[in-house]
């Protein structure tokens, strides 16, 4: 748990009285097993809480029962926890049946996500992502973010921008939120074996420098 969560509560558990969705009509059980990251089978729609974050795409806002109650937890917590700040911004999850999604590799089984990072004064832009150079990338509501998201124990891993990771490491090591050995376990140096095989780490991928992606683990916490 990080030092934020430990501080001020634990996350807001479901989400009662939404109506969640299954693309087969039905209101789907969690399942346990394995899933895929080429298809999507019983997927849920993102249900629309504009409260807590803007779906930029919402035609391709179907994801795993796992995706759906991370971006839900995690985002109610981060208003509770920041009042001020805007709604995320959640770019692609999935389409409906899964398989192929244009300008992706991946976002194939409903496990990866897309999620606009905090500029200064925790600004998002509803209209979909924008680079935050140094001096715009809010650090502080970005550690937020990242660690609620580890913190549901759902994170397999999050891709970001080199720069950014930099800082975040630097931050979360110079304020005492994490010592140099928690940060060399959730920011892995690329290329080691740990940044492929742990889970619930933060590792560099090109063209992330104005969103997080985020993969989700399956239904028995197992990797796709």
């Amino acid at each position: 748990m990080s030092t934020f969560a430990a501080e001020y509560g634990p996350l807001v558990d479901g989400y009662e009285g939404d109506q969640i969705v299954s693309n087969s009509g039905f209101a789907r059980d969690s399942g346990i097993g394995g899933c895929s990251d080429q298809y999507l089978h019983d997927g849920i729609d993102l249900p629309d809480l504009p409260l807590f974050y803007t779906r930029a795409q919402p035609n391709h806002s179907w994801g795993s029962r796992e995706m759906v109650d991370t971006i839900v937890d995690a985002s109610r917590h981060l208003r509770w926890l920041m009042p001020e700040a805007d709604p995320l911004t959640i770019g692609d999850i999935s389409s409906q049946r899964g398989g192929f999604l244009s300008g992706h590799k991946s976002h194939r089984g409903g496990i990866d996500a897309d999620i606009g990072i905090y500029h200064q004064g925790g600004r998002q832009d509803p209209r979909g992502f924008s680079i935050a150079g140094p001096a715009e990338f809010d650090v502080e509501r970005n550690w937020m973010l990242i660690s609620t998201l580890l913190d549901t124990g759902r994170v397999d891993m999050i891709l970001l921008d080199r720069a950014h990771i930099a800082r975040l490491r630097a931050y979360t090591v110079r304020t005492g939120l994490l010592t140099e050995f928690e940060a060399d376990q959730v920011f892995p140096s690329e290329g080691t074996r740990e940044s492929w095989e742990n889970v619930g780490i933060v590792r560099h991928a090109p063209n992330h420098a104005d969103h997080i992606h985020l993969r989700v683990l399956c239904a028995d916490g197992s990797k796709a």
